[in-house]
């Protein structure tokens, strides 16, 4: 039996969605933190709230910090893929992690509404 089969026999297919995406935010949230580190400058890729998001997904130690911090960075970036290539290495990096926490959450968003439709 699979891990993926084992969550699900353990939760029901369901919460064992949720539990998964979590798990990927969570994921999202360290690989997006780690780029961010090596960023010198994100006014070219988002508002002025940009660095204070980032600062608080750096320092998120639970997953309801994770999740709102991710929200908070995902707003507050606002910059398009080909405004990335003028960012260097490091910006196009971050950015590329913004879009790999934007799928997280739309994981969870879709498996919360699954597991709650009303």
């Amino acid at each position: 039996m699979t891990d993926h089969e084992s969550l699900d026999n353990l939760l029901g297919p369901e919460y064992a969605r949720v539990a998964r995406a979590r798990k990927a935010l969570e994921e999202a949230v360290a690989g997006t933190a780690r780029m961010a580190a090596d960023v010198a400058d994100f006014a070219p890729m988002g508002t002025a709230e940009l660095p204070a998001a980032v600062a608080a997904l750096a320092a998120s130690t639970t997953l309801d910090e994770d999740e709102d911090a991710a929200r908070w960075v995902s707003r507050a970036f606002t910059a398009h893929p080909a405004d990335l290539l003028k960012t260097g290495m490091d910006g196009t990096a971050f950015g590329g992690s913004v879009m790999m926490l934007r799928g997280a959450l739309a994981e969870l968003d879709q498996a919360l509404t699954q597991l709650d439709p009303g």
